[in-house]
């Protein structure tokens, strides 16, 4: 996977790879050249069969000493790309609608592009619902910028979610690669910058769509 582009150029920033210095409880492992395989996981929402999110690597890239990513950290941010494609993707999949938390995933900048202009190639709304819905993800590639001191500026969240299903029409399957750049707004952590990508295949031939938004640092 590529990683969500940063811009250290101002920070004379060198990179430190670690892999898994994140210590999640359901995490799982692996290098840059050792992602683990997509793997189905069991219902966790909307009572269907979607993707929990793992974390895969860390990037971490700093302009002074670098620290570990402390659990709760890690968690939170993994949390959010969860709660994307919980309320952009799986939701109206499931019922047609988006999720009610997806408005308040983004900052205040973003929020009108993200539910206005780039609704529709950031969700799945115009896919509407589907039967017998399956899904992979690949592990989650996290990113980050340091400040000086070794402060957590940015996180960047880079996976793949491969979907299935069933529309009266026909079978329906569904590629997307996510990148999502979020900042510490408050106590919260919200996106602040996306591309995402988005490939649908059905009997109606197959549409590809890129959209991005924000300003990456």
């Amino acid at each position: 996977m590529t990683p969500v582009h940063f811009s250290f150029r101002s920070f004379g920033a060198s990179a430190i790879v670690a892999v898994l210095a994140v210590g999640l409880a359901a995490c799982g492992g692996g290098g840059k050249h050792n992602a683990k395989t997509p793997s189905i996981t069991t219902p966790k929402v909307l009572a269907v069969k979607t993707s929990v999110l793992k974390v895969g690597t860390v990037d971490i890239e700093s302009a002074g000493p670098s620290n570990p990513i402390d659990p709760a950290t890690g968690k939170a941010v993994l949390g959010v790309a969860q709660s994307y494609i919980d309320n952009a993707i799986f939701a109206p999949l499931k019922t047609g609608k988006l999720g009610a938390d997806y408005a308040a995933l983004f900052d205040s900048r973003l929020q009108p592009t993200a539910t206005g202009a780039d609704v529709n190639a950031l969700t799945e709304v115009q896919v509407g619902e589907l039967t017998k819905l399956t899904t992979t993800a690949t592990p989650v590639l996290l990113s980050t910028l340091e400040g000086n001191l070794g402060e957590t500026m940015y996180f960047g969240t880079d996976f793949d979610l491969n979907i299935k299903g069933e529309t009266g029409a026909g079978p329906v399957a569904i590629h997307r690669h996510v990148e999502l750049t979020l900042a510490r707004t408050g106590k919260a952590w919200l996106v602040t910058a996306y591309r995402v990508s988005a490939q649908h295949k059905s009997t109606a031939g197959t549409t590809t769509t890129t959209v991005t938004g924000g300003t990456t640092p």
